[in-house]
């Protein structure tokens, strides 16, 4: 029993390798007895207590002289396990148990940090690593990865443990875990930047050999970004600005490049990223900047002193009313929970900069709150706390579907919008060669073998490694795999499997299960360390457990016995079973999957939330293929930002019966009513991840009176994606019936009929043309070298152009109903690369280049600079191949093709032309007009054109057109039936900005821009704007596509 009246001795049990963790719990013992005056804690190490003494062994008289007397005891390892004795491995070994021999109680602490390799004893680190796994089988230890989350953990479980093992010294007073004190500092600020660096301090290195914390280097940690000025500023547009200057405001900056051009004009920056690519990094790297004290790196070097604040927004508190807390309220208690108390007050004198220094205020992951109304209420509780700390600058991040406009998601306040870029093969090579020597770099020295020789042959192999799997992404038939490492997540999942396995699997979902293999099997298989589970048996485990937190608790978190009862329900059901709770934290220490949150760890998150995701689409289809009849009310969530992911996963996992149930079901719902530009995409998606797919419900929805306009549409646009000859039956009868609710349809219609029978022939050569029904209100004909695209015959006529506001005659032209697609443009790039299609093999390679440069140095005012622009690069597929041909936000099949220049296209026109026979070209400024505003409507009438295509009202919604950064990209085209011009042209406003054949004005070389943009302001959807830009920058125009006509005359039918 200790000594009266109240005091425990505790002993430090350590090798000598962890000097500073044993003056840091001297430390917190001696804060726990300045703010506890009921209980007195004495630190006893046998440097201070232990005296020379002969007549046998050494650590026999440590024991005898202090071991025996003390209470309890804390153990320290690291890299040493100390020197051997004749009962014990080592020093500290003998100690613990020694007292526990006596019934005694221990805590028992093992260092995650980094070994240096001046210091590394590979016989220490075994004999260190075998006594952690016995201890591990035999007790609850604890792991830490700083001296400083040491110092709080063995802090908070002083105040845990104490009062448990000696109860009769507490007896007089109530005590519990919320009476434990704070530990004492010097200053608060001090305090609060410990707390930040323990926080973000480190990086999980995800599949390193450990899954350890692995120290951040600032060089290392490199986002790239996409800024983009489409909030509440036309600077983009700006008329008068120069090229350079527009080129410098598009390209791509780096974080700090970005921070410090937004900041002197704005104090808000929101940046939008996919999953997994990079958001928290990034904001991990500006609070280090700022916490180790390389700020100017984002203010310049003028910046001064800067306090940095973070606050994960899924941790927003509310008040007993619902409110969200005040700012400074939010991180007190975020910081409580971190076992630091500093009192709201503090906060607000610092986000007001009371000691005068920059406060830069860091918000992670708006998309993280699943509630949209709950969301909806962030954003403007961001926007106040924005206006009420007006000297404080604000970084918040979220995922695209976290930030919708047309869903009433968006900040008020002025901002500038940023975009996490995907990484280029140059930036996935670099990655790869970190990842690599870092995790290769990290393996333990043999016994022997000389440390710098070792060190220098596990650089090569990193740089072989690297070398063979850039190689490979870079293979053409693995274009798809290359375009997932864009994402930094994959590329790192990649990485793994490359390491250990020499292998990837060719999709993201065979990807995300590789890597739970790796992750909760096989890596600890390398190592000889059985796992708790097998693969197999643990996904059985997690995946209900994921879907559950989907379904039920629509939450990321979810508290700890809940999670353990949930997971109890499986492994009850398998041979000798671990309890949910050491699966979790097997889970934590061994797999790196989940992690715990707040000061006592009462709630368990997977460490990415996209494993969560996908384990939950994992589930959803066991479930389903048991009961086909829950598809019914998992349609109810499509569209839903929350069910985006796990319905993509479900449906990737998905077998053809339970595609046609989906399609059967959604078709019948009321939620495809009336589908959003973001449900068709989704849509797009899961129709694009599903390994297999019939046509059969959607043929049947298609033909029955029932089905509703909108229905029709997205029903022909399905069947146009999936390109199945079996569907042609259908659309065939489709229109013999005349079931089509509208003209536009009956186009649509057409328009798959066309894709469809080439399933089944390949027309080309004599059969180019395929006419419309006698008594269809326009002439369509199909152009087959352009993957059956649609010209829509737009009658000429006279009117006032909008710039001269004098009468122009414009003749009978044949539009393209699209923008010219990705599809569509790639098949020109296969016929420059030599890869041409049967449809287009006809034209050789030699002719088409001779009439290029033929047409490139004409003395043709429109071509002028042409020529020169070839010599720059004479590869004619890296010339004319579009600059954004690998970025996932832009590549997709039926997207405008986009980051083309004005030459580009006329290349493209010239190709089209030679192939058919007849002229292709770019419309005139003049023709474009007519065709997007002409009142075709009221012949005889010479007028100005409509202010929008689809009439003068109503002013642009998000159903007319893609503009305002609504969307955040391109969209496919034809997705705005409501923007259509009165003949069916789709994309007239909105999309893409249109090359035209026109010179902006008499005194530059500018070429003229018709139509607007995504990221256009309304006011540049009107049919009279335009906007210019130079005919050969193709480079940081992800907004500026082509649209092509044929001034060919009237076809005899």
């Amino acid at each position: 029993m200790p000594d009266q009246p109240h005091r425990i001795r505790i002993l430090i049990a350590s090798p000598s390798d962890v000097k500073d963790e044993r003056k840091a719990a001297i430390e917190v013992i001696r804060s726990w007895n300045a703010v506890n005056n009921a209980v007195l804690l004495e630190a006893v190490d046998w440097e201070t207590y232990a005296a020379p003494e002969s007549g046998g062994e050494a650590q026999e008289k440590i024991d005898e002289q202090i071991v025996d007397k003390c209470d309890c005891a804390v153990g320290i390892f690291w890299t040493r396990i100390g020197t051997p004795t004749k009962v014990a491995s080592g020093g500290a070994v003998e100690e613990l148990q020694r007292l526990e021999g006596l019934g005694r109680k221990t805590m028992v602490y093992f260092s995650n940090a980094d070994v240096p390799r001046t210091r590394m004893d590979y016989e220490q680190l075994q004999q260190v690593d075998e006594y952690r796994k016995k201890r591990e089988k035999e007790s609850l230890c604890w792991s830490y990865d700083t001296v400083s989350s040491f110092e709080k953990e063995f802090f908070r479980h002083l105040g845990i443990q104490i009062p448990r093992w000696f109860p009769e010294l507490f007896s007089s007073k109530a005590f519990s875990e919320k009476d434990i004190p704070t530990p004492m500092f010097c200053d608060l600020a001090r305090r609060y930047r410990a707390t930040l660096t323990e926080e973000l301090g480190k990086l999980k290195m995800l599949g390193s050999p450990d899954i350890d914390s692995v120290q951040v280097r600032l060089d290392d940690t490199f986002v790239p970004l996409r800024i983009s000025h489409t909030w509440k500023t036309d600077e983009r547009y700006h008329r008068r600005k120069r090229e350079a200057a527009m080129q410098e405001e598009m390209r791509p900056h780096s974080p700090d490049e970005l921070m410090r051009r937004v900041f002197p004009e704005y104090r808000l920056l929101l940046v939008i990223g996919d999953p997994g690519s990079g958001k928290t990094t990034l904001m991990k790297y500006y609070a280090l900047c700022c916490l180790q004290g390389q700020q100017a790196r984002l203010f310049g070097d003028d910046a001064g002193s800067v306090r940095v604040f973070f606050l994960p927004l899924r941790e927003l508190k509310r008040d007993d009313a619902g409110q969200f807390l005040p700012l400074p309220e939010q991180l007190s208690v975020w910081s409580q929970a971190r076992s630091n108390a500093i009192d709201p007050a503090v906060f607000d004198g610092w986000l007001r900069n009371a000691d005068g220094a920059r406060s830069l205020m860091l918000f992670d992951g708006l998309d993280e709150i699943s509630d949209l109304e709950r969301r909806k209420a962030a954003y403007s509780w961001i926007d106040r706390q924005h206006n009420g700390f007006s000297e404080t600058y604000f970084v918040v991040t979220s995922r695209m579907t976290g930030y919708r406009k047309t869903e009433g998601v968006e900040l008020e306040a002025d901002h500038i919008r940023a975009d996490v870029m995907d990484f280029t093969p140059e930036q996935q090579a670099e990655f790869l060669s970190k990842w690599f020597r870092a995790a290769y770099c990290r393996e333990l020295c043999p016994s022997g073998t000389n440390p710098e020789e070792w060190l220098e042959r596990k650089k090569k192999e990193a740089e072989e490694r690297t070398k063979t799997i850039v190689e490979y992404l870079a293979k053409e038939e693995n274009r798809g795999l290359r375009e997932l490492a864009a994402i930094p997540m994959m590329v790192q999942i990649m990485a793994i499997l490359w390491k250990e396995r020499e292998y990837l699997p060719g999709n993201r979902t065979k990807l995300y299960r590789a890597a739970l293999d790796y992750l909760l099997e096989f890596r600890d298989e390398r190592r000889l360390i059985p796992p708790l589970l097998p693969a197999d048996k643990a996904r059985l485990v997690l995946s209900p457990v994921a879907l559950w937190m989907q379904q039920e608790l629509e939450a990321d978190e979810a508290e700890r016995s809940a999670m353990h009862a949930e997971m109890e329900k499986v492994l009850g059901t398998l041979d000798h079973p671990p309890s949910g709770e050491a699966f979790c934290k097997n889970l934590i220490d061994r797999a790196g999957l989940l992690v715990e949150l707040g000061e006592e760890r009462k709630e368990y998150l997977f460490r990415h939330k996209t494993f969560r995701e996908y384990l939950a689409g994992s589930q959803l289809t066991e479930t389903i293929k048991r009961n086909s009849g829950l598809i019914a009310p998992l349609v109810e969530h499509f569209g839903e930002d929350w069910w985006s992911e796990p319905l993509t996963f479900f449906m990737a996992q998905a077998d053809a019966g339970m595609f046609d149930s989906f399609m059967e079901a959604l078709f019948d719902s009321e939620v495809s009513a009336e589908f959003s530009v973001k449900q068709q995409t989704q849509l797009q998606t899961m129709i694009t991840e599903a390994p297999q797919k019939t046509t059969k419900a959607l043929c049947r929805k298609l033909l029955q009176p029932e089905t509703s306009a909108n229905r029709q549409r997205y029903i022909l646009d399905c069947l146009k994606m999936l390109g199945k000859a079996d569907a042609l039956d259908a659309v065939s009868a489709f229109q013999l019936q005349g079931r089509a609710h509208d003209s536009d349809i009956e186009r649509k219609a057409e328009e798959v009929d066309s894709v469809l029978t080439d399933q089944i022939m390949v027309m080309f050569g004599k059969v180019l043309l395929k006419v419309r029904p006698a008594g269809a209100s326009n002439i369509i004909f199909t152009n087959y070298f352009e993957h059956k695209a649609q010209y829509i015959l737009i009658p000429g006529g006279k009117y006032i152009y909008s710039q001269t506001e004098k009468e122009v005659s414009i003749p009978d032209l044949y539009f393209a109903k699209y923008p010219v697609t990705n599809r569509q443009y790639r098949s020109f790039i296969d016929f420059l690369a030599g890869k041409p299609s049967e449809a287009v093999n006809r034209l050789t390679l030699k002719a088409y280049t001779d009439a290029l440069h033929e047409l490139a140095s004409s003395a043709d005012d429109a071509v002028k600079g042409f020529n020169k622009y070839l010599k720059e690069e004479r590869d004619l597929v890296n010339r004319f191949r579009s600059t954004y041909d690998d970025d996932r936000k832009f590549n997709k099949d039926e997207q405008p093709v986009v980051g083309v220049s004005c030459f580009d296209a006329r290349a493209y026109c010239l190709w089209l032309s030679m192939l058919s026979g007849s002229e292709y070209r770019l419309p005139t400024e003049e023709e474009w007009e007519w065709a997007a505003g002409g009142r075709r409507e009221e012949p005889g009438k010479v007028l100005s054109v409509k202010k929008y295509p689809w009439s003068d009202k109503p002013e642009p919604t998000p159903k007319h057109a893609n503009f305002n950064g609504n969307e955040g990209a391109t969209t496919p085209v034809g997705r705005y039936p409501d923007g259509a011009t009165l003949e069916g042209l789709y994309d007239m406003a909105g999309n893409v900005w249109a090359w035209t054949g026109s010179r902006y004005s008499e005194d530059t070389s500018a070429v003229s821009l018709r139509g607007g943009s995504w990221s256009s302001i309304p006011e540049d959807l009107r049919c009279s704007a335009r906007h210019y830009y130079y005919p050969d920058n193709h480079y940081f125009n992800d907004f500026i596509g082509f649209r092509v006509v044929r001034p060919s005359p009237k076809m005899n039918i």
